[in-house]
């Protein structure tokens, strides 16, 4: 109790997927911690233990403090630092809790993976990074696909605004009740199911304290109870969407047995032997942890109550239900397999994860969908079909103009392991038809799959989808420029690994040069070494006769600048391909010039990340 009425402490994580992982850690080890560490005026930042390879990371600041308004010049910088890596996606604030389920989920980048109620979008982040980052180097995207569902538009597109960050061709955003996501069937009419889910589904929060003070006043007895039916809802169909051999973490901010081992037990006890708990005792071995609950008492408004059928005479709230009671069947359960994590063990907020695994089929009254009348079949079909012109949500279509997709990879030489042919979508609203698409989106090989997906019946599975994929192409219609489509930055994770043409190798400081211009940098300007070309037909940037020769070989237009990596070494072309800049390259009334397609904010970081690599002499 005393922990809980402390400030939570500010916490953060880097994205273990991130071309800009090598510089982000450096600058934190290097710079941003130790200045917070010399001014004394706090316990030393602390690197979490159990978190793999040292990126999550614990500051002895108010998570909800004004960061910019501290009189601590050590705390300013790590403001403006968290600012940037987070709007870049190489850094994401968030609670040390909250980061265990997806570490527990063990996800595969051929996994198809379903975050069921997944706002505010942190733990979806994670699931698409640990996805990316087990796909191993040279720019490998992920073969299958990460849901992020949530029952509200307004967090759904929340969730978007997190999720796109990661550029990932996995994502998908879903706008769904949980406990009633569809079944989604193949071409084949096999049902289509997810290797990995988490279900981090609403709770009372009362593990949140910390963090929401207000819930010393809201809080009372009932909360847990009111939702205790919806919780094992959600857990019960998130076991039917799931493959056989998969993998469920249920998990609450809550330390509520009635929301979770009773949610556990029921659900443990309807399985009939089709799912077990798994051990996890011997993952994250540093994270402190108590046991799950063997026993419970059952409480609401009016007090305790020893059985359900005890309750029935006397006042109870109408939300008490007979799977919130203890059974004696549930001594056979191991339980104690439930972790429990408390604020006062490691500066935490409070939290509850329970790991499944489905080991055969579910029971054929688990498995069959909750009964649902004609009458209101026909709303919710009526209500799906409709959702896209209701909601004011461009619908997903499928981008299949074979010219358009034929230029495109001829201009940029893409191979075929690309696959752009069907992998391409687009958003275009209804009321305008034959209009070029002006954004699109490239999907893995998972994310379509499950956006052809359909109904049993072969007809639309209802899907109602809010986002997908990552943005790499742009329209650009320019006079003497062959393709129409330009590739966008965050495009360049998943297209640049198999260019083959519009790829310029630049010198370091010249790439520096055109980063420093992007940045309004006093002083930028072209001064390395070489001849410096007074010819109208190469930007005034590039000086260096191989680099003047590499731009005249490319066409006007999209062109990828990346410098030059020292020696032969493989991971100095790892660092170097990172260092990738989507640039334009046109013709002006002065001649040549090159304008950088990233944001600001983008190649900001890209320009810290290119000094630093320039400093360690891994780009020349």
């Amino acid at each position: 109790m005393r922990a809980f009425q402390t400030p939570l402490p500010l916490t953060f994580r880097v994205n273990a997927s991130s071309k800009l992982l090598g510089a982000i850690r450096r600058r934190l080890e290097r710079d941003v911690l130790p200045a917070l560490a010399r001014e004394g005026t706090m316990r030393a930042p602390k690197c979490v233990g159990w978190y793999p390879e040292r990126l999550a990371f614990q500051i002895d600041v108010a998570r909800d403090a004004t960061l910019k308004a501290s009189a601590s010049r050590g705390v300013v910088a790590l403001h403006e630092f968290l600012k940037q890596a987070g709007e870049t996606g190489a850094l994401t604030r968030q609670e040390l809790v909250s980061m265990i389920p997806p570490l527990l989920l063990d996800v595969k980048p051929g996994h198809r993976v379903i975050d069921m109620c997944a706002a505010p979008g942190s733990k979806t982040s994670q699931l698409l990074e640990m996805s990316h980052a087990a796909s191993g180097k040279g720019g490998k995207s992920p073969s299958g696909v990460v849901i992020a569902n949530d029952a509200s538009l307004q967090r759904s597109n929340l969730l978007t605004h997190q999720c796109k960050r990661s550029n990932s061709p996995a994502l998908v955003v879903t706008n769904h009740q949980a406990q009633l996501f569809p079944m989604l069937y193949d071409a084949k009419g096999a049902k289509l199911r997810f290797d990995r889910i988490l279900a981090d589904v609403p709770c009372s929060g009362d593990g949140t304290l910390r963090k929401s003070p207000d819930l010393w006043r809201k809080w009372n007895p009932s909360s847990g109870v009111d939702l205790h039916t919806l919780q094992l809802e959600i857990a019960t169909h998130a076991l039917r969407l799931l493959e056989v051999g998969g993998r469920l973490v249920y998990s609450t901010c809550s330390l509520n047995p009635m929301e979770n081992e009773s949610v556990v037990a029921a659900l443990l006890k309807r399985a009939k032997g089709s799912v077990e708990l798994v051990d996890v005792s011997s993952s994250l071995p540093e994270l402190k942890r108590r046991p799950g609950m063997k026993y419970w008492k059952v409480g609401d408004v009016f007090g305790f109550h020893e059985s359900f059928d005890d309750s029935a005479g006397r006042k109870r709230q109408k939300t008490l239900a007979r799977t919130m009671f203890w059974d004696a069947e549930y001594d056979k359960f191991p339980l104690e397999r439930c972790v429990r994590v408390f604020p006062h063990l490691d500066d935490t907020g409070g939290f509850f994860i329970t790991v499944f695994q489905k080991t055969k089929e579910l029971p054929e009254d688990m498995e069959a969908l909750p009964f649902v009348d004609a009458n209101k079949a026909y709303r919710l079909a009526r209500e799906n079909a409709e959702w896209n012109e209701k909601k004011r949500v461009a619908p997903v279509i499928k981008f299949d103009d074979s010219s358009a997709v034929a230029s495109i990879t001829k201009h940029y030489g893409l191979s075929d392991a690309l696959a752009l042919d069907g992998a391409l979508m687009t958003r275009q609203h209804s009321d305008l038809p034959g209009v070029s698409p002006k954004r699109l989106y490239y999907l893995s090989k998972g994310a379509r799959k499950v956006l052809t997906a359909t109904a049993k019946d072969g007809a639309s599975a209802g899907l109602q989808v809010v986002a997908c994929g990552v943005r790499a192409f742009e329209r650009q219609i320019v006079k003497g420029v062959k393709c129409a489509y330009r590739i966008t930055q965050e495009g360049l994770d998943a297209v640049y690994p198999h260019m083959k043409k519009q790829v310029v190798r630049v010198r370091a400081a010249e790439l520096e040069t055109i980063l420093a211009r992007q940045q309004d940098e006093p002083g930028a300007k072209a001064s390395i070494g070489g001849a410096r070309s007074s010819s109208s037909d190469i930007p005034e940037e590039i000086t260096h006769a191989k680099s003047i020769e590499k731009l005249k070989s490319v066409a006007d237009g999209c062109v990828i600048l990346v410098p030059k990596p020292v020696g032969d070494d493989e991971d100095n072309e790892v660092e170097a391909s990172a260092l990738a800049v989507a640039c334009w390259l046109g013709s002006g009334a002065k001649g040549k010039s090159l304008s950088v397609l990233a944001s600001k904010v983008e190649g900001a970081q890209l320009l810290y990340q290119l000094r630093d690599c320039m400093s360690r002499k891994t780009v020349q």
